[in-house]
């Protein structure tokens, strides 16, 4: 049996974070705190996103409302973003195993198509959008079910800790990439199942699973 691949976006498919610190600091004008840097940024990545925002002492009700401008600005800049490294390559060689694989993302759907359009990328069964940041498990249940795929067959691909956190409560294997927002250091804390530095380790996990599966 093949296993089914459920990626995220942000940081696991498009190399979004210099993006996404451009995006910040272009809001931080009208949302009131200061602009980041890089040392902010190398700061950040070992915290959780409440953590983030209590240091950045911008009240949670606000969140929603800097994410939904975020993300519309993020649209605008779409065309400055690329895939992380190695990621073209193992889609494509995974496509050609015939290995089923979808992607979920707390993104909208239209800024994925955008990036997927423009890199060429048509290789995901179904692309779907999340209902929040923030509620990831219960956005996966509903995913599954709506697509009749069973949990034993799911391996959830993503680069944070919340991604973890959500395929374990769904009961989904987990792989947590290393060159997307959180550090390795932090994703190895909350114990995913596999932890992976580039994109080609994600196809040997694919490999061993496979022929494991065919013994």
């Amino acid at each position: 049996m093949k296993p089914f691949l459920l990626f995220d976006f942000d940081g696991t498919i498009a190399d979004s974070l210099q993006l996404g610190l451009k995006i910040a600091n272009n809001l931080a004008p009208q949302f009131g705190y200061p602009p980041f840097t890089e040392n902010d940024i190398q700061h950040f990545r070992s915290l959780t996103w409440h953590k983030i925002a209590r240091e950045m002492q911008i009240p949670f009700y606000k969140i929603p409302k800097i994410v939904t401008i975020a993300f519309k600005e993020y649209k605008r800049l779409i065309s400055e973003l690329e895939p992380c490294a190695g990621i073209v390559e193992m889609i494509n060689e995974l496509a050609l195993k015939e290995i089923p694989m979808a992607l979920l993302s707390s993104n909208t759907v239209e800024n994925v198509h955008l990036f997927l359009t423009n890199h060429k990328i048509d290789s995901f069964l179904w692309i779907e959008g999340t209902s929040g940041i923030l509620n990831k498990a219960k956005d996966i249940k509903k995913r599954l079910k709506k697509h009749k795929i069973s949990t034993n067959e799911v391996i959830y691909i993503g680069d944070e800790i919340r991604d973890i956190e959500a395929a374990h409560n769904c009961g989904l294997k987990v792989i947590a990439v290393t060159w997307g927002f959180h550090t390795a250091e932090f994703l190895a804390s909350y114990k995913p199942d596999y932890l992976v530095n580039e994109p080609k380790e994600i196809v040997e996990i694919v490999n061993r699973l496979t022929v494991k599966s065919e013994k």
